[in-house]
């Protein structure tokens, strides 16, 4: 029994210790999400609009789940927008000229929860 309870409090112990050095969790609704498990699926070039292109990334796992980079003529990203099943869901975020972010808006289910202006 000694041992049980000795095992299971290292054990208890172990995990504290993981979720730790694991790093902050982030509140942040506009931290945007890992994209290590979407891959570009889609280029579309702006055909004399305005933007250069936009690059669609899809998740590997949840094709429902996807996200669109758009590019200005610079080849500086300026707006990141995250999908779920066609529909705008989560952060969306536009980048001035010099790559800063500038605008936060939440969506979720193509709604607008919250916007955020970013100070520069």
């Amino acid at each position: 029994m000694k041992y049980y309870l000795s095992v299971t409090i290292t054990a208890l112990f172990s995990c504290y210790a993981c979720r730790q050095s694991a790093g902050p969790i982030t509140n942040d609704p506009y931290a945007l999400a890992d994209t290590a498990d979407y891959r570009l699926t889609e280029t579309l070039q702006g055909q004399g609009g305005v933007y250069l292109k936009t690059e669609v990334y899809t998740h590997k796992k949840d094709t429902a789940l996807s996200y669109v980079k758009v590019f200005n003529y610079n080849r500086q990203v300026a707006a990141v927008q995250f999908y779920k099943r066609d529909k705008k869901d989560g952060p969306t975020i536009t980048y001035n000229e010099k790559g800063q972010r500038q605008l936060g808006t939440y969506y979720r289910n193509d709604t607008v929860i919250d916007m955020h202006p970013f100070n520069q």
